[in-house]
């Protein structure tokens, strides 16, 4: 079925070839994690003035809340691609994004090491020339238990970031609050909310069960997103750390009597489209981004199209295919 798209004889479009690293500390390495959620929609976010305390973890971190960032898609096949390429929602084809480099493609080019970990589907193409480890198995993911946890994704990183020269860029891909069994994509001791639907057969639940299911899953999100800052801390002292996280799409939860996602996008709800989002700075980054700015600017309307330049701002990649007026974070000066 999908030939179409992988024909070897299929010319990859090139991208950025002109990119080159632009760093003002040539001395000091990035290691930037960015970690792709999985339907984790915005207003069951603590973080976003949701009722129920879903971030306690992230609550007490030093985080940019990015309070109003819109999906490129309403499902994984779509917003993932879309999330590292160049065309944004409007111009998006999934066989142009197939046939053409991503942004992974610019930083390895410049040198930078990529890694994409993956407890997910899979990278949906954009990981087909990096670095790429499956944990959605025990023979990679130490932490299994129903199934393999998200938390799996750091055990041996920093084997992995020691053993790098230069910048690191690293993408973890969780599978964060997957549908239709969400009482599955958490361990027990994050069940604090009850009673929990316990099928995939969500219609078989009521509206609260559904929630609470729901619900502890993005609790096992806070715990995993605290544990990779935690991970990022430890290596302030010898990198420019930051971490970017961003879910692919949101999720409907019987709201209108729609389930799950995948509605098409014009006619899509905001709990398909509305998803959460935030950055993480490290004491050797904050520096260099204007963090007065990006406070201000936090709650206004952000997409996965400013994705693609956020990240090449952060890696202090300069190329003519960015723009850096898309980048969420903004630099100190007239950088």
């Amino acid at each position: 079925m999908h030939d179409t798209f992988y024909k070897r004889d299929t010319t990859l479009q090139l991208l950025g070839r002109d990119a080159k690293q632009t760093k003002s500390n040539v001395d000091m390495r990035k290691l930037t994690i960015v970690v792709v959620g999985e339907a984790a929609r915005a207003n069951r976010f603590s973080l976003n003035g949701y009722e129920r305390q879903t971030n306690p973890l992230l609550e007490k971190e030093d985080i940019i809340n990015l309070s109003n960032v819109s999906s490129c898609g309403t499902s994984t096949a779509i917003s993932v691609p879309c999330m590292f390429s160049h065309l944004e929602r409007k111009n998006y084809s999934d066989k142009v994004a197939k046939n053409s480099e991503n942004v992974l493609d610019i930083l390895k080019h410049t040198g930078v090491n990529v890694l994409w970990r993956d407890n997910n589907s899979d990278s949906k193409g954009v990981a087909l020339r990096v670095k790429y480890e499956d944990f959605r198995t025990p023979k990679h993911n130490t932490i299994c238990d129903d199934e393999c946890r998200d938390e799996g994704m750091l055990v041996g990183l920093q084997t992995y970031v020691d053993a790098q020269e230069g910048d690191v860029m690293i993408v973890l891909h969780q599978m964060g609050n997957h549908g239709p069994a969400y009482y599955k994509r958490y361990p027990k001791a994050y069940e604090r909310f009850t009673p929990t639907c316990q099928t995939n057969q969500v219609e078989q639940c009521t509206t609260e069960e559904i929630g609470n299911a729901y619900d502890n899953a993005i609790l096992y999100t806070d715990y995993f997103l605290s544990k990779t800052i935690a991970f990022l801390k430890e290596n302030d002292k010898r990198f420019e750390t930051a971490l970017i996280y961003m879910a692919d799409h949101g999720e409907s939860l019987g709201e209108k009597g729609l389930y799950l996602h995948g509605i098409p996008y014009f006619m899509a709800p905001r709990e398909q489209t509305h998803v959460g989002a935030f950055v993480w700075l490290g004491e050797k980054s904050k520096p260099k981004i204007n963090l007065e700015q990006l406070k201000e600017k936090a709650s206004l309307d952000y997409s996965h199209d400013n994705l693609f330049h956020t990240i090449l701002g952060m890696m202090e990649i300069e190329t003519s295919i960015y723009d850096k007026t898309k980048n969420i974070l903004p630099k100190k000066g007239n950088e």
